[in-house]
């Protein structure tokens, strides 16, 4: 049987950088996006094109990047929880423990 990557901590990891990462993203991408597009020899329809779809990108993934980061979070505690029960319940029937 092959190891599995897919580890409580990694994913605990994972959701906390996907939490905190999705919520930078929507907090700091507007004024960056303001910031960048706002030029004094810019075309007007450019620049609102460009702020338009920055914008719209910006909103997808704040609403979907956080909650994924909290769900893996949640998932990684249930994660460890199940992993605990079963090495448990193993060493009590006198196997050898899981790792």
């Amino acid at each position: 049987m092959t190891a599995s990557r897919l580890r409580p901590k990694v994913v605990l990891w994972w959701g906390i950088g996907l939490t905190l990462g999705g919520l930078l993203l929507a907090a700091l991408m507007p004024q960056l996006g303001y910031a960048l597009s706002v030029q004094q020899n810019a075309s007007a329809g450019v620049d609102q094109g460009l702020l338009s779809a920055v914008s719209i990108v910006v909103g997808l993934t704040a609403q979907v990047v956080p909650p994924l980061g909290v769900a893996l979070i949640g998932a990684s505690i249930v994660m460890a929880y199940v992993a605990r029960l079963f090495s448990e319940t193993r060493q009590a029937e006198g196997a050898a423990p899981v790792d």
